[in-house]
């Protein structure tokens, strides 16, 4: 009787697992967080909040540009986008074109590609204001992790 119950626990334990893996993913309700992460991105610049920018952000990330592959911890990133960002002020960095949005059909894997056009200004270290404007257009991929998307990899391309 004991092995009788192990052997139906065990039967009921894998059709829960089964059942939860195939439950429907809202891919619409994904979308939409994947927009609202982008959104965030933007308000991180405006705010040059590098804590709000990294938020989603690995330990480990995969980034392409200018035609190599570089794979900086999260402390190099931070440390890169605090200097990008001392001294700066955004006017733009705004779509050009609505980002284009995907969600893999199970859920666990998503990406975004986004054209924006940028125009900041940042002191030099003389202290005086250069403006820099720039079209960017590139592509980052997420991962669901824990229940949030986590950002994993960045293609990165200017005009």
């Amino acid at each position: 009787m004991f092995k009788c119950a192990i052997f139906l626990f065990a039967v009921l334990s894998v059709g829960a697992g089964a059942y939860a893996q195939s439950k429907p993913v809202d891919l619409e309700k994904e979308k939409a967080e994947l927009l609202r992460l982008h959104q965030q991105d933007r308000r991180a610049h405006f705010q040059t909040d590098v804590d709000l920018l990294l938020a989603r952000h690995p330990e480990e990330f995969i980034a392409v540009r200018d035609g190599k592959i570089y794979r900086p911890k999260k402390a190099d990133t931070r440390k890169m986008f605090t200097e990008s960002f001392k001294g700066a002020k955004y006017f733009e960095w705004d779509d050009l074109e609505p980002p284009i949005i995907r969600i893999s059909n199970d859920g666990s894997l998503g990406w975004i590609i986004v054209r924006l056009n940028v125009r900041r200004t940042k002191k030099d270290a003389a202290g005086a204001e250069k403006e820099e404007k720039f079209v960017y257009a590139g592509i980052m991929t997420y991962e669901k992790r824990d229940g949030g998307w986590i950002k994993t990899a960045n293609v990165s391309t200017f005009e």
